[in-house]
């Protein structure tokens, strides 16, 4: 689980890089050059010297929250019930959302010990306007299946999904917030996705404190 929490963190990641003009790139021309620019990040020498991996990080987080496109996962996660949301309950999960992803992702990749990854395929779909690109993560014991759902949106290719050895990201959010929407109302997930943020920053801050 752990390592597969680390994989997740990387494609999470990789995802936010992934921010091209489609008539310049392909889709998967766009996922080699996101994974590029990530492995590049965390190859660098200053991400395993503790006195400058913030800073590396920090460009890692900032490309994760200016290029990922909240939007379309949001609507996606919480699915057909999106729609009930108002303006500002859209805003305010968009906004939580974005801080669990954050925080639960972000510090597993202090993990990274020098994995690699093999892009394999690509299916496409919608006439064109919808690709599947398909890779592998590779650690020194096993490669394991990891596929980017990407599609056209205002002139560049983004990612709407990630599965990982055929489990789907979007879908184990939306299945955990069907259950939670199906007691109580927008405002309900809401809080619980602002209070499970919260959990996981506080659990973060207690194994770095452990660390040392």
């Amino acid at each position: 689980m752990r390592l597969k929490l680390f994989l997740l963190s990387l494609a999470f990641c990789f995802m936010a890089a992934f921010s091209a003009h489609a008539a310049d790139m392909t889709a998967r021309q766009t996922a080699e050059a996101g994974a590029d620019r990530i492995m590049a990040l965390l190859n660098d020498p200053a991400f395993k010297n503790p006195a400058t991996k913030a800073a590396i990080r920090e460009k890692i987080e900032d490309e994760v929250l200016q290029l990922f496109d909240f939007d379309e996962f949001s609507t996606r996660t919480v699915g057909p019930t999106w729609r009930k949301f108002t303006p500002e309950q859209k805003s305010a999960f968009k906004t939580a959302f974005t801080d669990l992803l954050r925080n639960t992702y972000i510090d597993t990749l202090d993990e990274y010990n020098g994995e690699k990854i093999r892009f394999t395929g690509e299916v496409v779909a919608n006439n064109g306007k919808r690709v599947e690109v398909q890779m592998e993560f590779l650690t020194s014991k096993q490669a394991y299946p990891v596929a980017f759902r990407m599609l056209e949106k205002k002139g560049r290719w983004v990612v709407y999904d990630v599965l990982i050895e055929g489990i789907s990201m979007i879908k184990n959010y939306r299945d955990q917030f069907r259950d939670i929407l199906a007691k109580g109302d927008p405002q309900t997930l809401i809080e619980r996705v602002q209070a499970k943020a919260i959990e996981q920053k506080e659990k973060k801050l207690k194994e770095k404190k452990e660390a040392k």
